[in-house]
């Protein structure tokens, strides 16, 4: 039996099985009860959701609007773009190379990578492995992509990656092997390898080898023709209409699916229904489990907000505390106006996925997922992620103002410190938000609050010098910045703005 038809039997099958199984109604009603509250509360438009139970999918909902003008709902059927999660997408597409003997995993990269090559660095690119590129363990420069109009031509990968397209050019910038370092990059050059190696474009490869033979019809990499019809509509945190963008780096960024493929998708990396094995035909088993498992080297750099204690596999963030001694496996997704988020238990076969057309997404997410948490462990002390405090003050700042945004920071601080993530970031990204709205005198509200709450961070003072700037208000700018270079006289732009000013650093 070739792939192709093993690869369809094992979808009826699932969808089969499916059809027999019952959702859980207690999570079900659950999630209509804190859902809607959520979208308001966090200032997002919409939420698609699916729960996969022993390896299918056994329910699919959308909850609010694509289109909020037009009042256009949510549906299974709605395309998202889903920013990182394409990149585990990619790493089926290059295991589909490695178990065909077109690649090995612990070749250099460069040996197969046609116009363009590794710079030369102080580090051994010989050390530059595929494996470690997969897992982010390279050593590679991380760059995040801006992504353009839908009228602009595409620049071809490489320039990408030469830093010819304004993110950088791509490099050897730490030891390969020794670390984990997350970077979009690693996935620019799995695109470049796809497309060397295969002789395809990078879309009809994985169309190809990936998305037909899992029955995903409505998936691919980039916007479709149709975009316009068939997609939400991204929205910033302020509720306000964004730009629809496309991204030359697919693999990393640019995946455009439907919450029916997506989940399709994830349930294929479990068992499913009558034994059918992870991997559905198109990857073995084994190879699942292998891209399921945290490669040597790795440690988590950044902060996740779905954590805990998260690891990394072969394009898979591999959490193993996260059930009580069961691993959870998946990955986030995130471009501007956009939040998703595909999680799955190997050993239980439950799952869920979840779409968001915001950018303050993560918030609605979180809340669902606690739910999932809690029901798919049994009811037992799950973890659930942080809300960022920002998400919860952005519709407050928008309907009632910055007086009414300090109040609930202090509330919220003080009656729920453990519910939301109150870091150094949150509000530092919202005085930020808020002062390309152009109103520089709330944004120095709530910097300042943020200085007040981290009087030891020198970055806090010198966006706060940066808001009372534009806000007129030199003499107090000059303090602040002054602030920071105390605290941190390594601050360059702090020392070059109060030269600007005219003023003396001390």
């Amino acid at each position: 039996m070739t792939n192709l038809r093993l690869a369809l039997l094992t979808v009826l099958l699932c969808l089969a099985g499916a059809a027999r199984a019952q959702p859980p109604q207690p999570f079900i009603e659950a999630a209509d009860k804190s859902v809607p509250g959520a979208l308001q509360e966090y200032n997002v438009p919409g939420l698609a959701v699916a729960l996969i139970r022993n390896g299918a999918v056994v329910w699919m909902k959308g909850y609010g609007f694509a289109d909020v003008a037009s009042a256009r709902p949510i549906t299974p059927d709605t395309a998202f773009n889903v920013g990182s999660l394409s990149k585990t997408a990619t790493a089926w597409g290059v295991m589909r190379l490695v178990e065909r003997g077109k690649v090995e995993l612990d070749q250099p990269v460069d040996a197969y990578l046609k116009g363009w090559r590794l710079p030369a660095s102080q580090f051994d690119a010989k050390q530059v492995t595929i494996r470690r590129v997969l897992s982010h363990t390279a050593g590679i420069s991380n760059h995040g992509y801006h992504g353009w109009d839908p009228a602009s031509p595409l620049p071809p990968i490489v320039d990408s990656l030469s830093g010819k397209t304004g993110t950088g050019e791509v490099r050897v910038v730490s030891p390969p092997g020794t670390g984990f370092a997350y970077s979009g990059a690693d996935y620019a050059i799995m695109q470049l390898l796809i497309e060397s190696v295969s002789g395809l474009s990078f879309q009809d490869y994985m169309t190809a080898e990936v998305f037909q033979p899992l029955g995903m019809k409505d998936t691919g990499f980039g916007l479709p023709a149709d975009f316009a019809q068939i997609m939400a509509l991204p929205y910033g945190p302020f509720g306000e209409l964004l730009p629809h963008l496309r991204y030359d780096e697919l693999a990393a960024a640019g995946l455009t699916t439907t919450l029916r493929d997506l989940a399709a998708f994830a349930a294929a990396g479990l068992k499913g229904p009558h034994s059918v094995p992870p991997g559905r035909g198109v990857l073995k088993p084994q190879t699942i489990a292998l891209m399921q498992t945290p490669q040597p080297h790795t440690r988590w750099a950044d902060r996740d907000p779905y954590g805990p204690n998260p690891q990394y596999g072969l394009g898979y963030t591999v959490r193993p505390d996260q059930f009580s001694g069961q691993v959870g496996v998946g990955h986030g997704g995130t471009n501007n106006g956009w939040e998703s988020l595909l999680q799955i238990i190997p050993a239980t076969g439950d799952g869920i996925v979840l779409m968001t057309n915001s950018s303050n997404g993560s918030a609605v997410i979180s809340t669902v997922l606690c739910l999932w948490r809690q029901w798919a462990a049994n009811h037992s002390a799950a973890a659930c992620p942080t809300i960022g405090i920002g998400a919860a003050l952005d519709g407050v700042y928008l309907h009632q103002g910055v007086g009414a945004v300090v109040d609930r920071y202090r509330e919220l601080r003080r009656s729920q410190p453990d519910k939301y993530d109150f870091s150094v970031n949150e509000l530092n990204s919202m005085g930020y938000e808020i002062l390309r709205r152009g109103d520089a005198a709330c944004a120095v509200e709530i910097l300042k609050l943020n200085a007040e709450q981290f009087p030891r961070d020198w970055n806090v003072f010198d966006s706060l010098g940066e808001a009372l700037l534009k806000a007129g208000d030199k003499p107090h700018a000059i303090e602040s910045y002054r602030k920071s270079l105390e605290l941190n006289p390594q601050n360059g732009n702090g020392r070059d703005v109060l030269k600007s000013l005219g003023s003396s650093i001390q």
